[in-house]
């Protein structure tokens, strides 16, 4: 018999990707999608007679959003909504990071957890009087009562005027050869790619799990988005789903599919 299914229970949206026009090339996968819509709308042309009575409507384009929430930030996403790509670490290619510490001084010194410290962005330290940034004292050729000399490996002679047990402020930036990063810039847009979402669907009688897809050849990923900065923030996400403009023959803009 053949399988011929209408009516179905969504179950959820498995993952989706999001992969390069041109080369196919996945750009990202997320896999932890709430609330997760497609939003069909139409604008018509209206005929109406002498009266202005309204004979009909005639359909002349379709739009279609589709958005939804990760449930866990990604950075692949984050950099393919800035239009940009994620930049892994490695060997031979560092990034920058940065830090900050409170440290205590012993005979005259602090040392600092990440010796690829750059020296060139500690051009201040701050003494800690209870609990509260206090004096700043700047970088100098030598320590001295007002200056302190940042040493190789992250090391920092602390100024004379800092007795031992005491506890300084220091935040610097230092490079690493492991970790990702993410760059927003004011000239880069997100361009288009095809969009993939993996479904389940239950049979309405059986509870037997299908498997569907909803395949989009064509969407562009906004550059529009609210991200919470907390335990509990999410990643929003939306699409404008695009006509293959320089392809007539070819104007899908949503396939539904559903298989045993």
């Amino acid at each position: 018999m053949a399988f011929n299914k209408n009516e179905l229970v969504l179950d959820r949206v498995r993952s989706a990707t999001y992969s390069n026009l041109t080369t196919g090339e996945l750009v990202f996968r997320l896999t932890s999608i709430e609330d997760p819509s497609l939003n069909f709308t139409s604008e018509s042309e209206e005929v109406t007679n002498a009266l202005g009575t309204l004979i009909t409507k005639i359909p002349r384009a379709k739009s279609i959003n589709f958005s939804g929430t990760n449930s866990l930030v990604s950075f692949d996403l984050m950099a393919a909504q800035f239009g940009t790509e994620k930049e892994t670490a490695s060997a031979g290619n560092a990034i920058t990071s940065w830090n900050y510490e409170i440290l205590t001084v012993a005979n005259g010194k602090v040392q600092l957890s990440k010796t690829a410290a750059v020296a060139d962005s500690v051009p201040y330290i701050y003494s800690i009087v209870d609990g509260d940034v206090g004096t700043s004292y700047a970088a100098g050729a030598s320590a001295s009562a007002t200056e302190f000399l940042f040493g190789e490996n992250g090391e920092i002679t602390v100024p004379t005027a800092l007795a031992n047990g005491s506890k300084v402020y220091v935040e610097y930036a230092y490079t690493t050869e492991e970790g990702n990063k993410v760059t927003d810039r004011a000239d880069d847009f997100p361009t288009a790619g095809k969009l993939t979402l993996y479904v389940y669907y239950r049979d309405k009688c059986t509870d037997e799990l299908l498997s569907g897809v909803v395949l989009i050849p064509k969407a562009k990923l906004s550059p529009d988005f609210e991200q919470n900065l907390t335990s509990t923030g999410k990643h929003p996400f939306e699409f404008d789903i695009l006509a293959d403009y320089c392809n007539e023959d070819n104007m899908e803009l949503v396939e539904y599919i559903v298989t045993p």
